[in-house]
């Protein structure tokens, strides 16, 4: 198959505008999954016609316009995420994970529970870390879960 229809496709495909994927952010260029993706119904099916093509262009040695981030690869090769792997998308977060990790949380009073806000298109929204998330405060003890 042309080089160039690889290319130019997946220049299309990957582009941000279409709320499927986005920028990791800062100056990372590396595409993630837009957690607005879900706003259009069929956000799936876009998902899986994009890994169909970028099989395809893997298996005719073809060049995609853009990358992803490291965690992104690593969860299509059903490999553990590191906290090091965080800092090459988000070096705030990780910045606050390894203090986390590095202080006893206990003494720091810090009122952190095991789930996270974020804003979808305007909307915050709630994320549990495990169920139960909202109600279970971060300690010295489960900081280990949390960071995991």
């Amino acid at each position: 198959m042309h080089l160039e229809w690889f290319f130019k496709l997946s220049t299309e495909l990957l582009n941000p505008m279409y709320c499927l994927f986005e920028y990791a952010g800062g100056n990372n260029y590396a595409l993630q999954i837009n957690p607005a993706s879900s706003v259009n119904p069929e956000h799936l099916e876009y998902f899986r016609f994009v890994g169909r093509f970028i099989a395809l262009a893997l298996y005719h040695s073809r060049f995609i316009d853009n990358g992803f981030t490291l965690p992104f690869y690593k969860r299509m090769l059903n490999k553990n995420i590191t906290l090091a792997d965080i800092e090459t998308v988000d070096v705030e977060y990780y910045n606050s994970l390894k203090f986390i990790q590095e202080n006893n949380i206990d003494e720091c009073g810090l009122d952190v529970y095991f789930a996270m806000d974020y804003e979808v298109l305007g909307e915050l929204r709630t994320h549990e870390l495990k169920p139960g998330g909202r109600d279970t405060l971060l300690t010295d003890a489960n900081k280990a879960e949390y960071i995991e």
